[in-house]
């Protein structure tokens, strides 16, 4: 997986992406070549801090229950406002507010899995 950042402001019906590499390089980036954008807090993150999978209280109140499983086996959970079927992706909102990442736009591609929980 290679890592970027998002160069301009994202939106959901972009085709394509403008990123900085690793090395500060300006590359366009087709959609479909990603599996996800990570909004985080901090691009260093606490390499220490171990994010709870669970919901408790302080979780995001809005959205469905969602577990995600990307086609290479990593998986995800989170809370999902709308799943926005037809579209290029979804944003799911992870359990722990304290988690790095802020969100996670989900980007749907062959292999993607999406359990909801009832």
């Amino acid at each position: 997986m290679e890592k970027c950042s998002i160069y301009s402001h994202f939106s959901a019906a972009y085709r394509k992406l403008k990123v900085l590499d690793t090395e500060g390089k300006l590359k366009t980036v087709d959609l479909h070549e990603v599996k996800a954008i990570f909004f985080v807090r901090d691009h260093g993150g606490d390499p220490g801090y171990i994010p709870c999978k669970e919901f408790t209280a302080d979780s995001p109140k809005a959205g469905k229950v969602v577990k995600v499983t990307f086609g290479d086996g990593e998986k995800l959970c989170g809370k999902v406002i709308n799943l926005a079927e037809g579209a290029s992706g979804f944003f799911l909102f992870p359990p722990d507010p304290k988690d790095n990442n802020l969100k996670i736009f989900v980007v749907r591609a062959p292999g993607l899995g999406v359990e909801v929980e009832a």
